[in-house]
């Protein structure tokens, strides 16, 4: 018989099984790119069965999803921490990639391998709901621009954030909070959004 405690518990375990099966995978995936790795060695790093860890993801692919949707919360809930300081809305935008840039390059570095994995599928269904996601966040952080210029606003800093982003996976040495925040200066002065 299950009881109302038990069952707090049983989901915490559940959520530091699942989490150390993420963190097990970035580590090998950093070491040994996502298709150089095996199930068994995630399983190995994380410390569990073969079989707990398809009980939990029954393929790489569905590990690589856990790992986008962490990057991509962790991002929104940073964005979303600037819409509340109450900032103009171009230091808004600039102080948002230029926290986030060294963000990218301190804490979530590990993760850096995934980036390119992040958009794989962006043509498909899950790709087009992600990318909706990031317009829609960017949308949130633009919110006070001129109203018929707010959504090529977010357009615009989503897929230059997306494009930037990319050039500093494939480039080690990349100014990645240079090269945002200058884009950043341009898009703003280009569509005339106000301070």
């Amino acid at each position: 018989m299950t009881t109302t405690a038990a069952l707090p518990r049983r989901e915490s375990n559940k959520a530091k099984i699942r989490s150390a099966i993420v963190d097990a995978a970035v580590i090998k995936f950093g070491e040994k790119s996502v298709n150089g790795t095996t199930m068994d060695e995630i399983a190995e790093e994380a410390k569990i069965s073969r079989a707990t860890l398809f009980n939990y993801f029954p393929s790489k692919a569905d590990i690589v999803a856990a790992i986008v949707e962490q990057m991509d919360e962790a991002f929104i809930a940073q964005l979303d921490k600037f819409i509340e300081f109450g900032l103009p809305l171009e230091k808004r935008v600039k102080e948002f990639f230029s926290a986030h840039a060294r963000d990218l390059e301190g804490r979530w570095l590990k993760f850096r391998p995934m980036v390119g994995i992040s958009v794989q599928g962006w043509g498909e269904d899950t790709g087009a709901q992600r990318f909706a996601r990031l317009n829609a966040a960017f949308l949130r952080l633009v919110h006070d621009a001129p109203e018929r210029e707010r959504g090529a606003c977010a357009e615009v800093l989503t897929g230059t954030y997306v494009g930037i982003v990319q050039n500093w996976r494939f480039e080690s040495d990349y100014a990645l909070e240079e090269h945002l925040v200058a884009a950043v200066m341009l898009i703003m002065k280009s569509i005339q959004c106000p301070d």
